[in-house]
């Protein structure tokens, strides 16, 4: 009898733990689309995701986005004005060209106990200068509580099963009040605008959409928190060819 008690406990203890993990686990919502999405054309690209987590006031605190994009698409960074990273903290977007403004987008986090209200957040996006031998996008943040900040996201490209081009983006603390404890990324939502560059007779677009359209683009995205969970997250946009 007792052994089947134990063995009993054990069986719910480990029911109990699942539940928990699922109780507590990140929820995001990820989505990367090419605007417009016709393969092989001049685009943009929207990307936006939210953060929660079930039962808990807050998600985690997020110190690192990765988001890998349909293959056969190009970026072409090397043919537009570039803003410098020191240039940007130091002087904010003044210190960099305006041609060097790809897109823009909006940012909400929170730091509960501390500061109830959500912390919304203006975006700037702008072509970087070479991180490490890496193309870049900067990512501006002009909060309405806190100080301003930037978040760098490295470009690499390489074919990875249906991805080719990864954007590495690391986000640091973001302070509000002082004493008040980092807040946490809960909504993101950025468009890199459709553009294009003339150079001598030829206009070259910043980004190209991929060239092939079988009816979906993939995209994926992982997520990486200050405790220590991840999260991965793919997405699937409807194209035309």
């Amino acid at each position: 009898m007792r052994k089947k008690l134990i063995a009993a406990f054990g069986v719910v203890a480990v029911f109990a733990a699942l539940a928990t993990a699922a109780y507590g686990a990140v929820s995001i919502v990820f989505k990367a689309d090419a605007t417009p999405a016709k393969a092989g054309a001049s685009t943009g690209l929207k990307v936006d995701f939210t953060v929660s987590e079930p039962g808990q006031p807050q998600p985690p605190i997020l110190n690192r986005v990765v988001i890998k994009l349909q293959k056969g698409g190009k970026y072409n960074s090397s043919k537009f004005p570039r803003c410098k990273l020191a240039s940007l903290q130091a002087k904010g977007p003044k210190g960099c060209s305006s041609k060097s403004k790809i897109g823009s987008g909006t940012g909400i986090g929170r730091a509960l106990p501390v500061v109830e209200d959500p912390v919304n957040g203006k975006l700037t996006l702008f072509n970087g200068a070479k991180i490490g031998g890496k193309d870049a996008v900067l990512v501006y943040v002009f909060p309405d509580l806190g100080p301003t900040f930037v978040v760098p996201c490295k470009i690499t490209k390489k074919v990875q099963g249906n991805f080719d081009y990864t954007l590495d983006c690391s986000i640091p603390p973001i302070k509000t009040l002082p004493n008040a404890p980092d807040a946490s990324v809960v909504e993101t939502k950025t468009t890199t605008r459709k553009k294009t560059i003339k150079k001598g007779k030829r206009k070259y677009p910043l980004i190209v959409a991929p060239k092939k359209c079988r009816g979906t683009w993939k995209a994926e995205a992982q997520f990486y928190f200050q405790t220590g969970e991840t999260a991965k997250t793919p997405y699937s946009g409807k194209c035309k060819k």
